[in-house]
């Protein structure tokens, strides 16, 4: 059974990449909408959130011209 996840990210890098990256992104907004709706105090680490923006950005880059970086 690993065997099967280890060729399928082998074979598409870039889509797993993006789907990691976005389901990250739209978790963060959630939980953040969340916690401003029920007046949680959260802790918003901007930069890992920038990181997977970027990652999702250059995933689709990748996806889009079929370069890798």
């Amino acid at each position: 059974m690993g065997e099967q996840f280890g060729n399928l990210f082998r074979q598409y890098p870039w889509q797993i990449l993006c789907a990691i990256s976005f389901l990250f992104i739209v978790g963060q907004v959630v939980l953040l909408y969340i916690a401003k709706q029920r007046g949680w105090s959260m802790r918003v680490r901007p930069l890992r959130i920038l990181v997977f923006v970027a990652l999702f950005i250059f995933s689709i880059y990748a996806m889009i011209t079929g370069q890798t970086f």
